[in-house]
C-alpha cells in the first residue's frame, strides 16, 4: 500500500462520516509523516518502521499495533489508545504524550527522556530498562508496571500510582513522587538519594533492612510498615503517620520526628533518643527502645515565682475591697 492509496482511504472514510479503517494493515516503512489520523483505527497494524513525523494521531485507536523502529518527530498523541502496542527501543525524546493509554504495552528499552505522560494509563505494561529522565508521569497509573531497572531520575511523579509496581533496581535518584501510592511494592536495590515521599500512601510495605537513609517521608502513611534494621539515618519523618509500624533495630539517628504519629509503633533496641521521640506527636501504646511500653512522664506542678504570688496578692486585696464597698449601712449597724 502507498502513501496516496492512505491518504485516499482516510478521505472517503470522512467524506463519508466513518472512522477511518487501517486496522491490521501492513503499513511497514511507509511515509505517514504529516497524515491526518485522527480517531483513526489502527489497531493490530503494522507501523515498524513507519515515518510518523508530524502525523495527526489524536485520540487514535493503535492498541496491538507494532511501533517499534518508527521516526515520531512532533507527532501528536494524546488521548491514542496504545494499549498492548510494541514499542520496544523506540526514542521519543521530548515528546507529549499526555492521556494516552498504554496498559500492557511492550515499552521496554525505549528512550522517553523529558517526555511528557501526564494522566497516561500503563497498568501492567512492561517498562522494564525504560529511560524516563526528567519525565513527567504526574497522575499517571502503573499499577502493576514492569519497571525493572528504569531510569526515573528527576522524574515528575506527584500523585501517580505504582500499586504493585515492580521497582527492582530503578533509578529514583531525585524523583518527586509527591501524594503518591505506593502500597504493595519492594525497594530492592532501588536508587533514592534525594527523592521525595511528601505525603505518599507506603502502608504495609516490607522495607526491612532497607537504606533510606535522608529521603524524605513529611506527611506521608506509613502505618503497618516494617522497617527493621532500616537505615533511617537523618531520614524527614515530619508529621508523618508511623502508627503500628516496625521499627525495631532501626537506625534513626539525626531523623526528625517532628510531629510525626508513631502510636503502637515498635522501636525495640531501634538507636533514637529521648529528644526526638519527645518531638512526636503522638506515642501512645508504642514499645519504647527498651522494650517498655510508652508511659507519659508525669508533670510536676509548678511553684508559683515570685511574681505568680505578687499577682495573687494584688488579686485578692482588690477582691476584698470590692466586698467592702458593697456592703450596705445596715451591715455595719450589725
Amino acid at each position: 500500500m502507498e502513501r496516496e492509496d492512505i491518504i485516499q482511504i482516510v478521505k472517503s472514510a470522512r467524506l463519508a462520516g466513518e472512522v477511518p479503517d487501517l486496522s491490521d494493515r501492513d503499513l511497514s516503512g511507509q511515509d505517514l509523516s504529516h497524515i491526518d489520523l485522527r480517531g483513526a483505527n489502527l489497531s493490530g497494524a503494522n507501523l515498524s518502521g513507519a515515518n510518523l513525523s508530524g502525523a495527526n494521531l489524536l485520540r487514535a485507536n493503535l492498541s496491538g499495533a507494532d511501533l517499534t523502529h518508527i521516526d515520531a518527530f512532533k507527532t501528536r498523541w494524546q488521548g491514542a489508545n496504545l494499549d498492548r502496542a510494541n514499542l520496544a527501543g523506540v526514542s521519543m525524546i521530548g515528546v507529549r504524550m499526555e492521556a494516552v493509554s498504554f496498559n500492557e504495552a511492550n515499552l521496554s528499552e525505549a528512550n522517553f527522556y523529558e517526555t511528557s505522560f501526564r494522566w497516561s494509563k500503563f497498568r501492567g505494561a512492561n517498562l522494564n530498562g525504560v529511560n524516563l529522565a526528567e519525565a513527567v508521569l504526574s497522575e499517571a497509573d502503573l499499577e502493576e508496571a514492569d519497571l525493572t531497572n528504569a531510569i526515573l531520575r528527576l522524574a515528575n511523579l506527584t500523585g501517580v500510582n505504582l500499586n504493585s509496581a515492580n521497582l527492582k533496581g530503578t533509578d529514583l535518584s531525585r524523583a518527586v513522587l509527591d501524594g503518591a501510592i505506593l502500597t504493595n511494592i519492594t525497594l530492592a536495590e532501588v536508587k533514592l538519594k534525594g527523592v521525595s515521599f511528601d505525603g505518599a500512601d507506603l502502608s504495609k510495605n516490607d522495607f526491612s533492612g532497607a537504606n533510606l537513609a535522608q529521603v524524605n517521608f513529611s506527611d506521608a502513611i506509613l502505618a503497618e510498615i516494617n522497617l527493621q534494621g532500616a537505615n533511617l539515618k537523618k531520614i524527614i519523618l515530619v508529621r508523618a503517620d508511623l502508627s503500628q509500624a516496625n521499627l525495631r533495630e532501626a537506625d534513626l539517628e539525626e531523623a526528625d520526628l517532628s510531629q510525626a504519629n508513631l502510636s503502637q509503633a515498635d522501636l525495640t533496641e531501634a538507636k533514637v533518643t529521648e529528644t526526638q521521640l519527645a518531638a512526636a506527636r503522638k506515642l501512645e501504646k508504642a514499645t519504647m527502645p527498651n522494650g517498655k511500653l510508652f508511659k507519659p512522664s508525669a508533670v510536676p506542678p509548678r511553684k508559683a515565682g515570685k511574681k505568680e504570688k505578687q499577682r495573687a496578692t494584688a488579686s485578692g486585696l482588690a477582691a476584698s475591697l470590692s466586698r467592702i464597698k458593697k456592703r450596705k449601712p445596715d451591715d455595719d449597724a450589725d
